[in-house]
This record gives structure tokens, sequence and C-alpha cells, in this order.
């Protein structure tokens, strides 16, 4: 019975579909060329139905023919919308500041983030903006580089256990440094409960498979068939969870707060959860909105910079000639064994230009998905109000204004600025525009204190080609991303 029920939902979504799709067609502005593989009635829905390796796959074909065309743009229909494909820099930093509504993906999201920054918009997103940007300056961000140091040397200590033992998956150590970084930055509270933490981590998994399950799968989109079939369900004992962290988290700091700021001389330095409290104090946040700000900064910091450690790994791994300077570099700023000082972060230069010339090749959000929400005037198309917009990062980081080598991985081209093209392609594996991440200070910090304590202490053998990837929230190694370490001598 139930499979009758949804097969005629089915077919009524895909009549809707068709006639929708005729209308959108008929208005003014003419549409750039289509991706191949359109079929009637459902357009290019069926491409969702493939399994996340295969949407990467046709991601990269569609990145490619981006690249073939001389206006860096193409469409294809999904369901009821028509979806911008841009690879143009001057275009995509148009998107990027005229588009500033997020695809409809990320309210799947809210039951976790809220109204946060991530999924927040309109006047509230713009008013956190504001208000947050002081939490992310360098001089906090430089209050938790022993934070940094510390967990680096945990994850040293776990990465011993497998030199000298051959291949191993390194993603275990790489989401447990990052979450127990930012459960310590965010939260104000130790990594050391282990168990607390990998809790956390779990939770965030369930949550970002449940949020990409649903935009895969079409019809989990009607909230009245993702209820019968469970998913509720579980996305209810997930929110139970996370409220029940973020409650005990600020009512705990209001109490410590509210007695004596010196009471938080147990720790170093301030953490997210405290300074946020300090604008509640002059009821800038409600209780909620601190809530959604501090699991949206949670799960950002987590999910993104563990999987950008995995690339840059693998990457290191994969050219002995650039770890070599790596380590020649790192060596002579920081000596054998002494952490990272704020100071010795500016002379790291050729170690960040390895991890941003990792990212370039594989960004981890390999796309930014926006909401066209009036009609938008490119170069030589216009972009429907009522369409998405997906400003393919990917192909805007191998677009021609980066040289005949964008296919390249040649960290040293970031060693001279004026070589580099415009600002929206080099800053753009953190997002770009007005809504750019906030964060992009606080995980290139992080990243690249955990990168000089690895690369002193290990030798990185590992071989990007070798690497599949699917699309997930984030940008997944499917396999091959496996390291070998040895001890260095």
């Amino acid at each position: 019975m139930l499979g009758i029920v949804v097969g005629c939902l089915v077919i009524c979504i895909c009549g809707l579909l068709y006639w929708r799709g005729r209308l959108m067609e008929l208005k003014a502005h003419p549409l750039p060329p289509a991706y191949p593989r359109r079929l009637p009635i459902i357009g290019h829905t069926h491409i969702l139905l493939s399994n996340k390796k295969n949407l990467w796959l046709i991601f990269k074909e569609i990145c490619e023919q981006l690249l073939q065309q001389q206006n860096g743009l193409i469409y294809a229909k999904l369901g009821f919308d028509i979806y911008y494909f841009v690879s143009d820099p001057e275009d995509a930093l148009v998107v990027a500041n005229t588009c500033l509504e997020k695809h409809f993906l990320y309210r799947f999201a809210k039951y976790w983030m809220g109204d946060g920054l991530i999924t927040g918009s309109g006047d509230h997103w713009h008013r956190h903006r504001q208000m947050l940007k002081q939490f992310f300056s360098l001089p906090v961000i430089n209050s938790y580089i022993e934070v940094f140091n510390s967990q680096s040397r945990k994850l040293l200590s776990d990465f011993e256990c497998s030199a000298e033992k051959g291949k191993f998956y390194p993603t275990k150590y790489t989401k447990y440094y990052s979450l127990g970084s930012s459960y310590a930055t965010t939260f104000g509270k130790t990594a050391n409960d282990k168990k607390s933490v990998l809790q956390y981590m779990e939770a965030v998994d369930e949550m970002l498979s449940l949020v990409m399950e649903r935009f895969q799968t079409f019809w989990l989109q009607i909230d009245f068939i993702y209820s019968l079939l469970g998913y509720k369900k579980k996305e209810s004992e997930l929110e139970k969870f996370k409220a029940e962290i973020s409650d005990e988290i600020i009512q705990t700091k209001k109490s410590f707060f509210n007695e004596s700021k010196s009471t938080f001389s147990y720790i170093p330095f301030e953490p997210l959860s405290h300074l946020i409290l300090e604008q509640h104090t002059k009821n800038a946040f409600t209780d909620q909105e601190i809530a959604d700000e501090l699991h949206t900064a949670m799960v950002a910091a987590y999910e993104t910079t563990s999987k950008s450690l995995e690339t840059i790994l693998v990457m290191i791994g994969s050219f002995p000639k650039v770890q070599e300077r790596m380590y020649e570099e790192i060596i002579e700023v920081l000596g054998p064994d002494r952490d990272v000082g704020k100071e010795d972060l500016r002379k790291l230069v050729y170690t960040e230009a390895v991890i941003k010339e990792s990212l370039r090749v594989f960004p981890t959000v390999p796309s930014v998905v926006r909401y066209i929400d009036k009609d938008v005037k490119l170069k030589n198309y216009t972009l429907r109000a009522g369409s998405q917009c997906i400003i393919a990062l990917h192909a805007l980081h191998r677009h021609s204004s980066w040289g005949p080598d964008a296919g390249q991985f040649r960290p040293e081209r970031w060693l001279d600025p004026a070589t580099l093209p415009p600002y929206v392609a080099t800053d753009a594996a953190f997002s770009f525009g007005k809504r750019s991440c906030i964060g992009k200070t606080y995980a290139m910090t992080s990243m690249k204190i955990l990168i000089a304590h690895i690369v002193r202490k290990f030798v990185i053998t590992a071989d990007y080609t070798k690497v599949q990837h699917e699309v997930d929230i984030t940008l997944t190694s499917l396999s091959g991303h496996d390291i070998c370490l040895e001890l260095r001598r």
C-alpha cells in the first residue's frame, strides 16, 4: 500500500515538474548551452539518483564542459528548477555578491544549525555576521595557538602507532584533531573526554548524511514521506542530543560569567561560547541564537578542516621534493621540537603555499550553491529569478587565469602574488564574496600548525592519482587517500 502511495506521489511530482519547467523555459532571458543527458519531463533529475561516486564524476564532467565553454556557463534542469553552472571568475563574483540566499538544501540542516551563519539569511544573517566577525580576528585566533599545538602533539602520538607499518587511513585522526580543537575553542571544554568528542562526531556525521540523502532522494524532500519513512524520528533524536549539549554549555557559562570573569582562568583563552555570552549580556543574542552559532561553528570547523587535512597530507606525500622543501623551512623556523608560535606562522611561507595549492587542486567544498532571488545580469547572459546557481569552484580553480599549468600541482605559484589571478579565484577554497568563510584564518592557522608538526616528525608517502572521490556535503575521499609514515631519523 505504501509503495502505491509513493508511486502516485512520484507521478504527480513528475507532472508538476514538466509543466513548471515548460513555463520557466518560456521566460524572456535565453538560456546558455545545456548539459547533455536531459530526459523528457524530468530533465536531469535522474542524475541525482546516481551513487555519490558517480555524482562526483558527473560534476567533474560538468566542470570540464564549463572550461571548454567560452562563456563559462551552462545549465541543467533538476526538479522544478533551472540550475546554472558558473566558472568564469567575474561572473562568479557577481553571483557571490548579488545572490546571498542559499540553496534549499541548507534548510535541511536547520534542526542542527538553526539560523546560524551557514544556514541563516537576510537581516538576521547580516546582523550576526557583523557581530561575530570580531570573534574570528587574528588576536582571538592567536590565543588558540596553544590548543592547536596541544592537539597536534596528541595526533602525532596517534600517528606513531601507525608509522613504519605500511599504508593506513588518516581519516579518524584528522577528524578527531579537528573536532577536538573546535570543541575546545568553541565550547571552552578540553577534548580530554574522548567519549564526549566521539559522540559529538558521530552525531554530526549522521546529521550531514541525512542532509545529503534528503537532497539526493527528491521524494524525501516531501515532509510527509520523510516522516513516514522514519527519517524525522532520527532527526529528532539528533536534535535532542544537540540541545542537551548546548543547554549545558550555555547555562554553565552563564553561571560562571555572572559570578566572575576570573572563573575562566582555568583556560588560557576565551572560547567562542564565552565571547558570544559577553554579547548576550548586551541583549545581542538570545539563548537559541547562541546555540545556533556554536553548533554552526563546530560543524564548519570540524567537517571542512578534517577533509582538507586529508587532502593536504596526500598531496604532500605525492611530491617528495615539495615535502623536503617544507621540512627545510619548518626546521629553519621552528628547530627540531619547538611548538609553533604566532610569530612563526608568518615565516612558514612555503608551508602555507602547499596548503593553498592542495586546496586549489582539490577544494574541500567543490561548489557553492545560491538561490537567484532576482534577475542577475552577467557578461553574456542574465540568470533568471527563481533559479539556482552553482559556482563550480573545482572549475574556477582550473580557469585559464591560472595560466597554462592550471591543472598541475605547483605550490611555487603562491610565492609571487603578481602572478596570481584575481582574488575571487585565490580565495575560492574558503568561498568568496559577501558570504565568504568567516573562519578562514582559524582554519589556516589550525592546519598550518598541524602540518608543521607532522612534516617535521614524519616522512609521508602517498599517491594522489589513486584517490577516488565522492560527492557529499564536502568532497570526500572514497579510496586511495591512505598514506605511509616513516619517522625522520
